[in-house]
């Protein structure tokens, strides 16, 4: 681990490894650690103000959820994130989403529904700090709404960890800048679909959207603009 580079918050004496767990997880998700970086046990229990039990459950945790790769003797590597693994995650949101976004039309102009306009939030506004970041939350925030309105917590759990899997890949490099009122304008006609009670339309909303991000993130890691911090590990 670069002692350079700040990876999470001042840590607090004696924090705990579910503590050190979810600051070194957002570090992964959002870019602050990259893959290919390093973690030892040792260094992270001294960042920390931890006992190296508790460096090795945090990390132990990272490495069993994907995000961390055991090398023996040499302690973690931030795991890469693969072609196939992207085309893997957004073939699974088109088999998924526009049939959770047809069952919430079905829902008529319940007060959830009627609220889902809310959950637009802002556009991107790259010259204000933490902007890309909030914008991505939000969009995970949007689309988790739409699940919760089905009823069923796995699907909701399932898209829930989808979209946060995908905003490390968008956190890795992406450059959003050109398309970010693109992204606010399918999420107000998602919206729109949803509330008109168009099963169809919501279908196509969300098959358009899910297709727009995935050509976005293929034709950066295709013409390199991420290869250098998502590399092309054999899954």
């Amino acid at each position: 681990m670069d002692p350079a580079r700040p990876v999470a918050p001042a840590p607090r004496p004696w924090e705990s490894p579910n503590s050190v767990y979810a600051q070194l997880r957002d570090a992964i998700i959002h870019g602050r650690l990259r893959p290919g970086d390093r973690l030892v046990e040792a260094d992270v229990a001294r960042q920390f103000r931890i006992v190296r039990s508790s460096s090795r459950e945090a990390l132990k945790l990272l490495e069993f959820e994907g995000l961390l790769e055991a090398i023996p003797r040499h302690g973690y590597m931030v795991s890469p994130i693969t072609l196939r693994q992207v085309e893997q995650m957004f073939d699974l949101r088109l088999i998924v989403e526009p049939e959770v976004a047809r069952r919430a039309a079905r829902l008529d102009s319940t007060p959830e529904v009627m609220a889902l306009a809310k959950f637009v939030g802002e556009a991107y506004a790259p010259d204000r700090p933490g902007s890309y970041e909030s914008f991505l939350a939000q969009n995970r925030i949007f689309h988790v709404a739409i699940a919760r309105l089905t009823g069923n917590d796995r699907l909701t759990a399932l898209i829930d960890s989808l979209l946060e899997q995908l905003e490390r890949v968008f956190c890795l490099g992406v450059d959003i800048r050109g398309r970010a009122e693109d992204f606010m304008r399918q999420r107000r006609e998602f919206v729109a679909a949803i509330q008109s009670a168009d099963p169809d339309k919501a279908a196509a909303v969300a098959r358009s959207q899910i297709e727009s991000s995935r050509q976005m993130v293929l034709d950066a890691m295709l013409e390199g603009a991420l290869e250098a911090s998502i590399g092309r590990k054999s899954p």
